[in-house]
C-alpha cells in the first residue's frame, strides 16, 4: 500500500464517520492506517521524534501517558507548561530538601560511626548555599561510602554464631545475639550439671577422699564452662572408672564378710551336741519304759528316773532353741545385709546402664539388648532384625548458636519424642552427644526405613523451642538390618557407615535410599 492508497482510505473513514475533515483529524487518521497497514511514513514518526528529544523526566512521563497523535502531545506540552513556574518549582526543591534532611535524620541514628560523620557533613551542606557540583561531589561520597561498606562480610562473620536470613535486619541480629550473651553470663545450669556430674563420680559404698575429685570440683565450681573441655572430661572419665573399682571392691568385701558370718554359723551349729544328748537321753527313757512294762514289783523309783530325765530333757530343749533364735537372729542380719548390697548393686547396674541426661539406655545398655535380641535370633525365634542410627543434624551449630543448655533441652526433647515414637518390645540408647541408636526386633531393612521415614515426618511436624524462639530440628539416619552383616558385633559399625553416607547427601537425609530397599 503507498500513499495515495492511504490517503484516501483517511479520506474515507473520516467521510463516513460524518466530520469535517481538517489538518489534525486528517493526519490523526493517515498515520493511523499507516500503523495498522505497517507502512513507514517519516511525518507519522514526528511525534516520537519529538518525545525523545525531552528531558528524561518528561520523556518518561510522556511515555507513560502513552500520547500517540498531535493533540495528546500539545495538551500534555500545555499542561506541563503550566505547571513549571517558579512557585512551583520552589515548593517542590524546598519539598525534596525536606524529604532529603528527614532521611539523614533517621539515617545518623544507626550506630556506624563513618554513617554519622557522612550524614553530618549531608545536612550542613543541605542547610547553606549548594551548588550542583558540591551536591554531585556529596553524592560521589555517598556511593563510595555503600561500596565500602562490609555489610556481607559483617554478617559472614555472625553466622559462625548464628543463623543469618536474608531478610534479616540489625535489629533480628541483636535479638539473635542476645541469648549467646546471656548465656555467657548465667551460669546456673551449668553449676547444676557439674554438681551431677560430680556427684555420680563419688563411690556410694565406701568412703571417698580423694584429693584429685577436690581439686577438679574446686575448678569447676570456679569455672563451670570447663566441663565442656577435652581434658577435663578425661579427669571426669577416670574418676568414675575410679569410682566403679572402688565400689566393685566393696562389694567383694561385704560379700566375703557375709560368706564367713554364714560358715561361722554352721560351724556353731556343728559343734553344737545338743541334738545328739536329746536322741540319747531318749533312748534310755525308751528303754525305763520297757522296763516298767515287763516289771511286776514296785516302779515308784523307774519313775522317778523318768521324770528326772524328762527334766532333763526339757532343759535341754529350752537350750536348744534359746541357741537356734540367736542363730536365727544372725541369719535374718546377714540376710538384710545381702539384700542390701543386692539393691546396691542393682541401682549401680541400672545407673551404669543408663544416660544420666534423656534417661535412656547408654551404649552398655543397648548392648546388652542387642545380645539378648541376637539370641533369639541365633535360636530362629525371630527370622531378622534390624538396626537404627540417627544423628540431629548440625548438633554442635545448635550448642554454639543457643548455648549448652538449650542443646541439651533439645536433646530431652528429642529423646522424649523417639521413645513414644517406638513400639513395645523396640530398644532406644543415647549412643553420642547427638546420635541415637534404636533396635527393631522382627523388622528387616525395608520395615526399618519406612519407620525411620514415618519418624522423620513426625520429627518435622514438632515443634522444637528454647525460650520462645523456634529452633530447626532435622535428623539423618543410616539403617542396617542383622542379614546385612556377618557378625552382629558389626552392625552398629554398619549403621555409622550408613549414617555417614545420608550426611554425604546434605541435612534430614537417610540411607539406603528407601526405594532400594
Amino acid at each position: 500500500m503507498n500513499i495515495s492508497e492511504l490517503t484516501k482510505r483517511a479520506i474515507q473513514k473520516i467521510s463516513k464517520q460524518g466530520e469535517a475533515i481538517t489538518p489534525l483529524l486528517f493526519f490523526d487518521t493517515f498515520c493511523r492506517e499507516a500503523r495498522i497497514h505497517k507502512v513507514s511514513v517519516e511525518d507519522c514518526e514526528l511525534i516520537k521524534n519529538y518525545i525523545e528529544k525531552l528531558d528524561p523526566e518528561f520523556r518518561k512521563e510522556a511515555q507513560r501517558h502513552n500520547i500517540r497523535n498531535i493533540r495528546e502531545f500539545l495538551s500534555y506540552l500545555t499542561s506541563s507548561l503550566n505547571r513549571l513556574n517558579q512557585n512551583h518549582l520552589a515548593k517542590r526543591h524546598n519539598s525534596l530538601l525536606n524529604l532529603v534532611n528527614k532521611i539523614i535524620d533517621a539515617v545518623s541514628l544507626i550506630d556506624n560511626r563513618e554513617l554519622e560523620h557522612l550524614t553530618g557533613r549531608t545536612n550542613a551542606l543541605l542547610n547553606r548555599s549548594h551548588t550542583a557540583e558540591n551536591l554531585d561531589e556529596m553524592a560521589r561520597e555517598w556511593s563510595r561510602f555503600a561500596f565500602e561498606y562490609k555489610r556481607d562480610k559483617n554478617r559472614e562473620k555472625l553466622s559462625k554464631f548464628v543463623p543469618i536470613e536474608p531478610q534479616d535486619d540489625l535489629d533480628s541480629l541483636i535479638d539473635k545475639i542476645i541469648p549467646l550473651l546471656e548465656r555467657e553470663k548465667d551460669l546456673r545450669d551449668t553449676t547444676k550439671l557439674v554438681d551431677l556430674v560430680m556427684k555420680s563420680a563419688v563411690p556410694s559404698l565406701v568412703s571417698f577422699d580423694d584429693r584429685e575429685f577436690k581439686n577438679l570440683q574446686k575448678e569447676l565450681q570456679e569455672e563451670p564452662d570447663k566441663i565442656y573441655q577435652p581434658e577435663t572430661q578425661e579427669k571426669i572419665d577416670r574418676l568414675h572408672d575410679r569410682r566403679i573399682e572402688l565400689d566393685r571392691r566393696e562389694e567383694e568385701i561385704a560379700i566375703n564378710e557375709a560368706k564367713q558370718a554364714i560358715d561361722s554359723f554352721v560351724d556353731e551349729v556343728e559343734k553344737s551336741k545338743t541334738r545328739e544328748d536329746i536322741s540319747s537321753q531318749i533312748e534310755e527313757l525308751r528303754k525305763e519304759i520297757h522296763e516298767i512294762r515287763e516289771s511286776k514289783g514296785d516302779s515308784s523309783e523307774i519313775l522317778e528316773k523318768i521324770d528326772s530325765s524328762l527334766n532333763s530333757i526339757a532343759e535341754q530343749t529350752s537350750g536348744l532353741f534359746s541357741s537356734l533364735k540367736k542363730y536365727s537372729k544372725g541369719i535374718f542380719d546377714i540376710k538384710s545385709k545381702i539384700e542390701n548390697i543386692e539393691n546396691s548393686i542393682d541401682e549401680k547396674r541400672a545407673i551404669a546402664d543408663r544416660d544420666y541426661l534423656t534417661n535412656m539406655k547408654n551404649r552398655r545398655g543397648f548392648k546388652k539388648d542387642l545380645e539378648a535380641i541376637e539370641v533369639e535370633y541365633q535360636e530362629k525365634i525371630q527370622e531378622n532384625y534390624s538396626v537404627v542410627m540417627i544423628e540431629v543434624d548440625e548438633f554442635q551449630e545448635i550448642r554454639k548458636m543457643y548455648g549448652n543448655d538449650a542443646g541439651d533441652l533439645i536433646l530431652k526433647y528429642f529423646a522424649k519424642v523417639l521413645k513414644g515414637y517406638i513400639s513395645v518390645g523396640d530398644s532406644t540408647a543415647r549412643y553420642g552427644d547427638g546420635i541415637f541408636l534404636v533396635s527393631l526386633p522382627n523388622r528387616n531393612l525395608q520395615e526399618a526405613l519406612e519407620f525411620v521415614h514415618k519418624f522423620k515426618e513426625k520429627v518435622e511436624h514438632t515443634k522444637f523451642v528454647y525460650r520462645n524462639e523456634k529452633v530447626l530440628v532435622t535428623f539423618s539416619a543410616g539403617v542396617t538390618d542383622r542379614k546385612g552383616v556377618e557378625n552382629f558385633i558389626d552392625i552398629v559399625d554398619r549403621c555409622y557407615n550408613m549414617l555417614k553416607e545420608a550426611k554425604k547427601e546434605g541435612r534430614n537425609s537417610i540411607y539406603p535410599d528407601i526405594q532400594k530397599g
